[in-house]
């Protein structure tokens, strides 16, 4: 038997075996048991979206986490399923269909080490005939598959093409008026431009899991875009990121060391580097509190009067409501110049943001974001002898469609506007493209 033949005969005695305790019992309210029917017909994407429009008024408890989580998985939300999984296991630790299901679960988004534990745990257990079989056959391919131990990997791959009405973030004006030197004429890369866009992005991300809930990762990223304009700088950003995160007495740590270099028309522009670490806890079996502090330094490659030192501390609050995730945020930053004459490169700023995602079908899902940020300097501008006072203003529209198991289409739109007080600084920018991701 092939193994692609192997995983399609134990995903079908998963699906039975995980309906026979379903089958099993009786008493279970009206809409609980027109889930389960669609389960038994494996009518997972209706049964999916019955399971999230009762998700706002069952969610917690243990009978519906559990049918909940067949749908999902039977759609392909695995991290939803294992969600409501550990949720229905917490609440009836002694259920083995629940905790099979869980096994399965973690086996399949690649946390062996998890997936083994509860399979072990399971084998302890007095089980069915059919039961026993998928326990051993599932242990059998997590031994036959490379050591947990050395992690396992999630990439994707995307290509973009578009156009961006002002790719430099310059001014609208020709000239500008620097006191000490008059009417001075920008360069044109300095000046507002369209020009049309391809980019070509990647990154890896690669997961060591030590337990249940504590992992170590690594992750890379690499964009690289390039204009149609000769005037608009080509650009390469790239990210290295080193973190772990845990879980203890309720909260959920997390602590991470990143590098993101930028690069403009092939030569080194911009070095961004720190730590960022988060404390979150659930209120509620929907809504999540948490806080994020950043501390990072900024260094150019020739324009070092800019250099700076960058910490940030950020609240937000997340919910689920029915197919529906919302996140707001309130951001508050202060930057300070490393040149100690004078701090005219130095700030405090307040932020506010909202991010919205909506699954709109089984394939296709959008994602909504707002972000307003308001900061003004500490000391005049020494070209403009003001004060610099900026306002930006940024929203961004994305709707992708999973068109394969492996592959999605994106469209996205994006306007943003920095209003300031120094003309140079001013300016906006809109943005639309079209891409397709393909993950591995």
């Amino acid at each position: 038997m092939t193994h692609k033949h192997l995983h399609h005969r134990l995903v079908w005695w998963f699906a039975l075996l995980m309906l026979l305790p379903v089958m099993a019992r009786a008493s279970t309210p009206e809409s609980l048991a027109k889930l389960e029917a669609l389960l038994r017909q494996q009518d997972y994407p209706t049964a999916w979206q019955q399971a999230t429009e009762l998700l706002t008024s069952q969610e917690g408890e243990p009978r519906f986490d559990y049918l909940y989580a067949l749908a999902a998985r039977g759609t392909g939300h695995l991290h939803q399923a294992v969600f409501a999984l550990e949720r229905a296991l917490q609440s009836e630790p002694q259920s083995v269909d629940i905790r099979l299901a869980l096994a399965v679960s973690y086996f399949e988004l690649g946390n062996l080490p998890a997936a083994e534990r509860e399979l072990r745990q399971l084998e302890k257990t007095a089980l069915p005939e059919d039961a026993s079989r998928l326990v051993h056959n599932y242990l059998q391919r997590i031994s036959s598959q490379q050591d947990p131990s050395q992690g396992y990997w999630q990439n994707w791959l995307q290509i973009n093409a578009g156009s961006d009405t002002n790719p430099n973030s310059g001014v609208d004006d020709e000239f500008v008026l620097i006191p000490l030197l008059g009417q001075v004429r920008l360069f044109e890369q300095s000046r507002e431009q369209s020009s049309s866009f391809t980019e070509l992005q990647a990154q890896l991300n690669w997961t060591l899991p030590r337990d249940q809930h504590s992992a170590f990762y690594l992750s890379a990223a690499l964009l690289h875009g390039t204009y149609s304009e000769e005037s608009v700088f080509s650009r390469t950003y790239a990210s290295a990121v080193a973190g772990y995160q845990t879980r203890w007495q309720g909260y959920k740590l997390l602590a991470e060391l990143f590098y993101r270099p930028i690069r403009l028309d092939g030569d080194s522009y911009l070095d961004y580097q720190g730590i960022k670490t988060t404390i979150s806890r659930p209120i509620n079996t929907t809504t999540e509190l948490g806080l994020d502090l950043t501390y990072a330094r900024q260094r150019y490659t020739t324009l070092l009067a800019l250099d700076k030192t960058h910490l940030q501390a950020e609240s937000w609050l997340s919910t689920r409501s029915g197919k529906a995730e919302h996140k707001f945020h309130l951001r508050w930053g202060q930057e300070n110049s490393d040149v100690r004459r004078t701090d005219f490169n130095s700030r405090d700023y307040l932020g506010l943001g909202y991010r919205w995602q909506q699954m709109l079908s089984d394939q296709w899902l959008s994602n909504l974001s707002l972000d307003y940020l308001s900061g003004a300097y500490d000391e005049p501008h020494p070209l403009f002898a003001e004060l610099r006072d900026d306002s930006y203003y940024k929203a961004e529209l994305e709707l992708s469609y999973k068109f394969d198991e492996d592959w999605r289409v994106l469209a996205t739109l994006s306007h943003l506007r920095n209003n300031s007080s120094i003309a140079i600084y001013q300016y906006r920018r809109s943005r639309g493209g079209i891409g397709v991701r393909y993950a591995f």
